[in-house]
């Protein structure tokens, strides 16, 4: 009798979640991504590539293709007769952490005088929680899956508590504060050898978080700091500038030493000068992060008086100086997938719905945020996480959209087919990513719970001083919150909006807006608005969009909110209303 056998690996969002640097948290998706695609192609050895129904190769040279795109963290196979499916989820689980195991050996090697190398390989052998179940497939399929996922979560909750083998009295992970430190640091010079293995100073990390901090790739990582510098360059190439902010920063790796020094290399940056040079350089309050120039205050002066002969030089050229300090963190994730799965009725069209997001929008994630100026951290199916520059992450997040309705179109229902919902949290580039994180899927789950629910955009914007905000709009809207925040972006860049104007419209709202009646609060909140006079197609656009109280309040919002894109687009360079001719497509 033929069976159904469902995989899932994890910890998938503890695991990921546990990081300080884009590195780690690259390096912790893309670790499980590998785990997964091991038991995978295990799987296909037994029972061939065409009985896997998630993810759905047709052979196994396709299969590595989908494990470069990213194999998600459940797996789902059809065990043809006569093969045994306990026997065969034993085997894809082995596979899976033998891989990680393997990986980790290959990673320490080079640096084993540094950690307790057992310690370390069970650390990393005991990372990773794999679960199974199956039953018999035959009838109604679509009844088969939903019993079958029923009892792999039951499994899940029935977790295995084996005792640890490698607890100590060590420093716990500074990362996640469950494991010990397997770090063995000299105790003079211990700071710098730190630098060169990419820690941070009083830093103390596990074995599964050294696995994550020292994989390599030839991609590379993009820092925060990255991702907030690049409009920044874009407005330094605009101007024709590059040979000036590549000498300053050739100085400068003079003074900081051999830590300044670049390691990345990312097909974001290979335009830029941040592929020799350490991004960190170009910040003022990040020089003392260099042990040379926080040893020597002489040297750091001159440092600093370098930075500021940069800044006159591309100033008088029309470049805003110095980089911006925000990025955006982008988390999407399916609507309506549970509910498309339950009406696919039989295995083959499973596979269909696999290979179409697999193929069509999971390997095509990293393109679309590569043209953005982005990094894509993960792309699983239906969920993708990326880093992206302020200047074109509103694009970004559009054309993720965009693209997964285009290839769900064909699944689902009328009127209840998939979509994908997004939250887009702008943060600093120094707050702490795990922050960060946090701000992103709260902004995703907002864009889902909304009324009317789902197919949103959620913006979240975390100031360093200041409260948090939050604007949500469904990609179905007219207009759409990606090009309101745009249109409000060039209001303030275009200095067509008073500056203290958004603060007054949030007071307006706050404090009289429930004891006026709709048609005095918009006509005080125009009025407000038309203190500076207005070019009349701003003006009307403006009273066509803002009819209802309702409508100031979200205003008043928005246009807090579009400030840091406005100053990303005008550091970058970007003309006033450009962006039109781009969301007209």
């Amino acid at each position: 009798m033929e069976h159904l056998l469902a995989i899932a690996l994890g910890p998938v969002q503890e695991f990921i979640a546990t990081a300080r640097r884009t590195r780690d948290l690259f390096a912790g998706s893309r670790l499980l991504s590998e785990a997964a695609a091991c038991a995978a192609k295990a799987l296909a050895e037994e029972v061939g590539a065409e009985s896997l129904i998630f993810p759905a190769p047709k052979s196994g040279a396709e299969l590595e293709q989908l494990a470069k795109a990213g194999i998600p963290n459940v797996l789902l196979v059809r065990v043809p007769e006569g093969k045994d499916p306990k026997g065969l989820g034993e085997r894809a689980l082995r596979a899976a952490r033998d891989c990680l195991l393997a990986r980790a050996r290959e990673v320490f090697t080079p640096r084993k005088d540094h950690l307790l190398w057992e310690e370390a390989l069970e650390q990393v052998k005991d990372l990773l929680e794999g679960y199974y179940a199956y039953l018999p497939l035959k009838g109604d399929y679509p009844k088969a899956r939903e019993r079958l996922m029923a009892l792999l979560a039951a499994r899940k909750n029935t977790r295995d508590f084996a005792p640890a083998s490698w607890g100590s009295p060590a420093y716990k992970s500074s990362l996640d504060g469950a494991r010990e430190s397997v770090l063995r640091l000299p105790q003079e010079g211990a700071d710098r050898l730190r630098v060169r293995l990419g820690l941070r100073p009083g830093e103390y990390l596990s074995g599964p978080d050294l696995l994550k901090r020292w994989w390599e790739t030839k991609q590379g990582f993009l820092s925060t700091t990255h991702v907030a510098a690049l409009p920044f360059f874009e407005g330094v190439k605009g101007a024709g500038q590059e040979g000036v902010l590549e000498e300053a920063l050739k100085d400068l790796a003079q003074m900081a030493g051999e830590e300044a020094r670049a390691g990345t290399y990312h097909p974001v940056l290979r335009d830029t000068p941040f592929v020799k040079w350490d991004v960190r350089l170009l910040y003022e309050n990040r020089l003392t992060e260099f042990p040379a120039l926080a040893e020597d205050p002489g040297l750091l002066e001159r440092a600093r008086a370098r930075l500021r002969e940069l800044w006159r030089a591309l100033s008088q050229k029309g470049v805003k100086t110095p980089p911006g300090a925000y990025y955006a963190l982008l988390h999407a994730d399916g609507d309506r997938m549970g509910e498309t799965l339950d009406g696919l009725e039989t295995p083959e069209a499973h596979r269909d719905f696999s290979r179409a997001l697999a193929l069509e929008f999971a390997a095509e994630v990293r393109g679309i945020v590569e043209d953005h100026g982005g990094a894509l951290v993960y792309s699983g199916g239906d969920d993708v996480l990326a880093l992206l520059p302020l200047h074109k992450a509103l694009m970004a997040a559009r054309a993720l959209a965009q693209r997964f309705q285009e290839v769900m179109a064909p699944f689902g229902k009328e009127g209840k087919r998939p979509s994908l919902s997004v939250g887009l949290a702008v943060v600093h580039h120094l707050e702490p990513l795990q922050d960060a994180l946090d701000l992103a899927r709260r902004a995703e789950k907002r864009a889902k719970e909304g009324k009317p629910e789902r197919n949103a955009l959620c913006v979240a914007y975390s100031p360093r001083s200041g409260a948090e905000r939050m604007v949500r709009g469904r990609w179905d809207e007219d207009p759409p919150l990606t090009r309101r925040l745009l249109r409000y972006a060039d209001l303030l860049r275009a200095g067509e909006v008073p500056s203290r104007a958004p603060y007054a419209l949030w007071a307006l709202a706050q404090e009289v807006g429930t004891a006026l009646p709709d048609e005095a609060l918009v006509a005080e909140a125009l009025r407000i608005l038309g203190r500076r006079e207005m070019k009349p197609a701003y003006r009307e656009e403006l009273a066509a969009w803002v009819r209802t109280g309702e409508d100031v309040r979200r205003l008043a919002e928005e246009l807090l909110l579009a400030r840091p894109f406005a100053e990303a687009l005008d550091q970058a360079g970007v003309p006033v209303e450009s962006w039109e001719v781009w969301h007209a497509h």
